[in-house]
């Protein structure tokens, strides 16, 4: 989302991007307009090893830079404001993640760190690792989250000052259900987080893109987009709430 929340980008799991505007009055949304589907030209120089592009996260820093997660091929790749692309150096712990179990979550931190979590934890009780990536130091894994059961991480943001908020998915066999968890990072290595929203099953579809934003009186907004897994019976939606600060 742009700084007033006005235009967004979104991006599907096949590499397009569409970007828009959504229309308000007050604090609802009354409609959407979107600009025509482009195709990022990926080069295939990034994925000798693996060629499917499997893109989903995306998160964009202060310069213009724009960061993108794969899950298949399990790294983050990048494209300066200029057009090239290149991949953030390998690191074992995100190579070695399970197909279509890898990088969801990606957010660029108020330091300029990149931030990456997986959809999953190597067990059903072991907690998400939070991968960082910093220019100076490379790759580490300064935190844990831990698991609500039934919920896998895929999507994240940061907010103005500083706290990591991340959109958590789960699937009852009839519909989805969503919660988003706010985490500040201290020194702890393994975080509970706040429980800011949890829907029931149905009440949105798919929610996997998730954005935070301030109005200019300070509010905050999370906006959120579903993945309708090109499928008739589900939709792409936009979904917002309002926190205070």
């Amino acid at each position: 989302m742009s700084p007033d929340g006005a235009r967004f980008t979104i991006l599907s799991d096949r590499a397009h991007v569409i970007e828009g505007t959504l229309f308000r009055q007050g604090d609802r949304i009354l409609g959407v307009r979107s600009n025509a589907i482009t195709h990022l030209k990926l080069p295939n120089a990034l994925f000798s090893d693996n060629p499917k592009r499997d893109t989903e996260g995306m998160a964009q820093d202060q310069t213009g830079r724009m960061y993108v997660s794969m899950e298949a091929a399990n790294r983050v790749i990048t494209r300066e404001p200029g057009g090239a692309w290149s991949t953030l150096p390998p690191y074992p712990a995100i190579s070695n993640l399970l197909p279509n179990k890898g990088l969801e979550g990606i957010a660029i931190a108020p330091d300029g760190n990149v931030i990456a979590i997986p959809e999953a934890s190597g067990g059903m009780t072991a907690p998400f690792p939070m991968f960082r990536y910093s220019t100076d130091t490379g790759w580490d894994i300064p935190h844990h989250i831990t698991r609500t059961p039934g919920y896998l991480p895929v999507g994240a943001d940061f907010d103005p000052m500083g706290r990591l908020y991340v959109l958590e998915r789960g699937f009852a066999g009839f519909g989805f259900f969503s919660q988003v968890r706010r985490f500040s990072l201290g020194s702890e290595d393994v975080l509970e987080g706040e429980v800011l929203l949890q829907t029931k099953s149905r009440r949105h579809d798919n929610l996997e893109g998730l954005a935070v934003w301030t109005t200019p009186n300070g509010d905050l907004r999370l906006t959120m987009v579903s993945d309708d897994n090109f499928l008739r019976f589900q939709k792409t939606e936009f979904v917002e709430y309002a926190l205070s600060k």
